[in-house]
């Protein structure tokens, strides 16, 4: 037997082999699933969308559950743990998201081979709901790959109508008062805004008074209409489109300074939907244009890495 004989007869010896591997379709529980959800109650609508599983990827589900008005704190727990229940028990093997949507408040679940407890989820969505009054609140609560007990992390988005920093400071100290006591959580607080926007957030509790008091420091000489983003060490500078090169280098000079230097910073720099620089522990991307030129010879020399974007 000749080597494309050989060849031919191992791929069809595989062939079913590799359909072995694909899991098994869950579509008909996630139906079922869709259907005792919808009878919750508070509940107005549940879309699902279900993704059949293959070779070496599991399948995937998706519910979007939209709440009525007037619907109990309660009723968004229930559709919580009752979803919950199922991503930790039929579904265990697949990828499963579920957003629950109160007005302007969201809880996302994550869920993949979770090792939390349905009681865990359950506090975590008690938790979050307390939160819903504050303002517009996204709870992103997570039990993928969370290796401490219990085994879920919540990250809370906080958005605020104002649009300025000091405001997200003083909601930041609000919420802390109200919801410290909160475990397993990373806060993030916002300005809503499409294009730029103040932003003060850690991944795991609340910025401390360092972190706050850098936030006031980056904020300081700030060029007209410019914010700050800050969460953990990873600052962004949104800057108008007004803002001459010479004013965002000056900026930038003032930032990478406080951040410890080029090759320490993780930095960006942007104007609406541009970007001017992006560093990363002295891996630096400028911009083609005239201002991510001026950064490029102000900073360049210090970074270990550069690169310039091409102009499309």
């Amino acid at each position: 037997m000749n080597h494309r004989l050989l060849a031919a007869a191992a791929a069809a010896l595989a062939l079913p082999l590799l359909a072995a591997c694909a899991g098994i379709s869950r579509a008909g529980a996630a139906e079922d699933l869709r259907g005792a959800l919808a009878e919750l109650p508070g509940v107005t609508d549940v879309d699902l969308r279900y993704t059949e599983p293959v070779v070496l990827d599991s399948g995937k589900l998706e519910f979007r559950v939209a709440m009525a008005q007037d619907a109990e704190a309660d009723d968004v727990v229930a559709v919580v743990a009752r979803t919950y229940e199922s991503f930790a028990g039929t579904h265990h093997g697949e990828e499963g998201d579920l957003f629950v949507t109160l007005g302007d408040d969201t809880v996302h679940v994550r869920s993949f081979d979770p090792d939390a407890e349905v009681e865990a989820v359950e506090q975590a969505a008690e938790d979050a709901v307390t939160v819903f009054p504050t303002a517009s609140v996204n709870a992103d609560i997570n039990t993928q790959d969370v290796a401490t007990s219990p085994h879920v992390f919540t990250r809370f988005t906080v958005t605020i109508g104002e649009q300025d920093g000091d405001s997200v400071l003083r909601m930041l100290a609000r919420l802390e008062r109200r919801h410290g006591d909160i475990a397993n959580a990373g806060w993030d607080v916002q300005t809503r805004d499409d294009e730029t926007g103040w932003e003060l957030g850690s991944s795991s509790g609340f910025p401390s008074s360092q972190q706050r008091a850098f936030y006031d420091r980056l904020r300081t000489d700030l060029p007209t209409g410019a914010t700050i983003m800050l969460t953990d060490d990873y600052a962004t500078a949104q800057v108008p489109a007004s803002a001459t090169p010479a004013e965002v280098s000056a900026m930038a000079g003032r930032h990478l300074e406080q951040l410890g230097g080029v090759k320490q910073a993780f930095y960006t720099l942007t104007s609406g939907e541009s970007f001017y620089a992006m560093i990363s522990g002295g891996d630096c991307l400028f911009s083609a244009d005239e201002t991510g030129g001026r950064l490029k010879q102000d900073f360049g020399a210090d970074c270990t890495k550069v690169s310039v974007a091409t102009e499309e």
